[in-house]
């Protein structure tokens, strides 16, 4: 019996509708900005970025196309070689400001 009433008490809440499927839709995830990672920079970046527009353009391109040679998709991204390339870039572009 409380099987019963918690099930239609349930299937009651959902929202359905052409093209929502069952409940509510899901806000949008938001994930959260963080700083640019160049010293001194406090430019806020999307957290799929490694820097900010400005500090990345003055890593010279052949250490830019490294950075992304060794991230492969993000099956690199824990290897050694992408972490040093990260570093890499991070220092290039600190020490060009």
């Amino acid at each position: 019996m409380a099987s019963r009433v918690n099930e239609r008490h349930a299937r009651g809440e959902l929202v359905t509708g052409r093209g929502r499927g069952p409940g509510l839709p899901l806000p949008p995830v938001r994930p959260q900005a963080r700083c640019c990672p160049v010293p001194g920079c406090g430019h806020l970046i999307d957290p799929s970025r490694l820097m900010c527009r400005r500090h990345w353009y003055l890593v010279p391109k052949q250490l830019r196309d490294w950075v992304w040679a060794t991230w492969r998709s993000g099956e690199g991204a824990c290897s050694r070689e992408h972490y040093d390339a990260v570093l890499m870039a991070i220092a290039t572009a600190a020490a060009r400001r």
